[in-house]
């Protein structure tokens, strides 16, 4: 792959699930770390939840790294919750020939980072075991043949044995890692006949903040009646009350050497080590009674919660107001002016040349990072939305470009990061966000993200209905033999451009010659031949704003627009028509003739003034070619 020639050296950050709070902290930390040594980052990533089946517009997006703007990639395996989309990501990073690293899981031959999550966590079993000796333990586990899952029972196991207690099968439950199943396992546990815990072990923050919420609920003083542990040390646990003893990761002491390994291979050397493993660190706190609770951290706490609130019904609101305005669109374009309206920072939306053409649906699908695309919007500086020039709309992409100057782009900004868009589920393009700018929020862009892709999605269909509309309601207004216009079409396109200001035209009456003639000699399908080109010649002639209709079996009405010259349009028809008979390969000759009149629109009874004027004009010339026929 040949790499862009940039003024910036640009690292790209692969990963999955960017609403999922470690995998923001695990990123944010890369990043931090990359720009502190001067690196440009370009995050990769979907918002696609644990569970939920990837749509090929989620997997399509880890495509652009092959795109020649990378000069070096840090991987997140285990945010990417799909091993064959992994499989393909590793595939597509080995075929840039960029170096990389992997963080958060050993790839084998391949330099990796993974954390020592079985040695933190045996630190926390033991501190809630060993030093608080409670009597009655149940554990929350993850889910069933799960690695992390399975390692961290084993690991409560051990340290239960290691203290001559046994493991208890029925005070053990499942809690998958997340909220509602966790709430089924406490509910067997205080619905079954045994005695209630004194203690309950969770495998991560999650399950515990839920534990505690649950027991307080249910009367039980947290760490008075029940001790709770947790694991990972995530965001939202600032906020609980009370906080949990629990584990954290070194995120700085894990980008710190991401960065190190990374651009040892970017400078050709072999790298220190190919695995390297980073600690938790144990942080005793107040759920399990070690740390007493003070009033006055979590007014404060609650404070900020309230803040953050309030500005999350806000940003709500906002995205409620976008999704009201689908109603009012039409266009792609209208779409593309309202966008900077509701962008929290500075973004760029740029889509598939073939989705804005709306080409059908069972056409092949062109691949995300495909040069046939368009930045249909790029929302420069946010909260100005009354100056236009702060907008950049319809640019199209070179091949092979991410975005258009991208240099520039990094001239204001340290980082971007891009999500796909989709129209049921399949890819569309991509929407990137400036990180470093004020205003970014993970879970604003999220909502931005979704809501443009459920407008995007009305928008189509709409435009779709109109189309169809348009196509069903142009069939009445058609000739079905020839497709130009029939009588009531004509006088329905007339209405159109009289509408438009326009009422000054020339009027022409058509009618082949001798069509009873071909009819009866040559049969019914040639003199449909005739018609056919007859009608082709005379709308050819007339340009693409003139009105052309069928009137009758063999007559047509042509009105062009303004004041050319008659003479010009009839030799037109005439030329036409004789070069058909030389080139045509048909039995019958061709042969038309045409009347004029000039016609100024009042009403529709000029109109049908014009084309009597114009009818008498053309029997006059009828009978002219008869004459010399004979």
């Amino acid at each position: 792959m040949v790499k862009r020639s940039g003024k910036y050296k640009v690292l790209g950050v692969v990963c999955a699930g960017l609403h999922d709070t470690g995998a923001q902290n695990t990123m944010t930390a890369l990043i931090h770390e990359a720009e502190a040594r001067g690196y440009k980052v370009i995050v990769i990533t979907n918002f696609t939840y644990y569970g939920i089946e990837y749509t090929p517009a989620e997997i399509n997006i880890f495509k652009l790294i092959r795109l020649p703007v990378l000069d070096g990639l840090i991987l997140m395996p285990e945010s990417i919750k799909s091993n064959s989309v992994w499989e393909m990501v590793l595939s597509d990073a080995k075929a840039t020939g960029l170096p990389f690293v992997c963080v958060d899981r050993d790839v084998p031959d391949c330099v990796s980072i993974t954390f020592d999550y079985g040695g933190a966590f045996e630190q926390v079993m033991r501190h809630m075991i060993e030093v608080h000796n409670p009597k009655r333990i149940n554990f929350i586990g993850g889910m069933d043949n799960n690695s992390f899952s399975e390692e961290r029972l084993n690991v409560f196991k051990k340290v239960l044995k290691d203290n001559g207690r046994k493991f208890e099968p029925e005070r053990f439950g499942y809690g998958r890692f997340w909220e509602t199943p966790t709430l089924e396992v406490l509910d067997k546990f205080y619905s079954s006949d045994l005695e209630p815990p004194d203690a309950i072990l969770c495998v991560n923050d999650t399950e515990a903040m839920t534990t505690c919420n649950y027991l307080r609920n249910k009367g039980y003083n947290v760490p008075g009646d029940v001790i709770v542990s947790g694991f990972d040390g995530i965001e939202e646990e600032k906020y609980t009350f009370p906080r949990l003893t629990t584990a954290e990761i070194d995120l700085e002491g894990m980008s710190v050497k991401a960065l190190d390994l990374l651009e040892q291979l970017m400078h050709g050397e072999e790298p220190s080590e190919r695995l390297s493993v980073i600690p938790y660190t144990m942080r005793v706190s107040q759920s399990c009674g070690c740390k007493p609770i003070e009033e006055g951290e979590n007014v404060n706490k609650l404070l900020e919660l309230f803040l953050s609130r309030k500005n999350l019904e806000r940003h709500e609101r906002r995205m409620f107001e976008y999704s009201a305005h689908t109603g009012e669109l039409n266009s792609y374009d209208q779409l593309a002016k309202i966008i900077p309206y509701f962008c929290e920072c500075p973004t760029w939306c740029c889509l598939e040349n073939k989705v804005l053409c709306d080409i059908d649906e069972d056409e092949e699908q062109i691949p995300v990072q495909n040069s046939g695309m368009k930045m249909i919007m790029h929302c420069k500086n946010v909260g100005n939305v009354q100056n236009e020039e702060t907008y950049v709309f319809d640019v199209p992409l070179a091949e092979n470009e991410l975005l258009p100057d991208l240099d520039g782009i990094f001239d204001d900004y340290g980082s971007l990061v891009i999500a796909p868009l989709s129209y049921q589920g399949e890819g569309m393009g991509y929407m990137a966000s400036a990180m470093d700018s004020e205003g970014f929020n993970f879970l604003f862009m999220q909502r931005l993200v979704s809501n443009t892709n459920q407008i995007f999605e009305t928008l189509k269909t709409k435009m779709r209905l109109q189309k169809a509309y348009a196509k069903v309601a142009d069939m009445h207004m058609r000739d079905p033999m020839t497709g130009i216009y029939n009588r009531r079409g004509f006088y329905m396109k007339m209405a159109e451009l009289t509408e438009s200001g326009t009422n000054r035209f020339s009027l022409f009456s058509v009618d082949l010659d001798r069509i009873k003639y071909i009819n009866d000699t040559f049969g019914h399908s040639a003199g449909d031949k005739a018609i056919i080109a007859a009608a082709d010649i005379v709308r050819r002639a007339a340009g693409s704003c003139a009105v052309c209709a069928r009137f009758g079996g063999d007559e047509f009405i042509v009105v062009i627009p303004g004041s050319d010259s008659a003479e010009e349009y009839i030799d037109r028809v005439n030329s036409a028509a004789e070069n058909f008979n030389i080139s045509g390969g048909e039995p019958f000759v061709l042969g038309v003739s045409i009347g004029n009149a000039d016609l100024n629109i009042t009403d529709r009874e000029n109109i049908d003034m014009a084309m009597k004027a114009a009818d008498e004009k053309m029997y006059e010339c009828k009978r002219r070619h008869h004459a010399e026929r004979t």
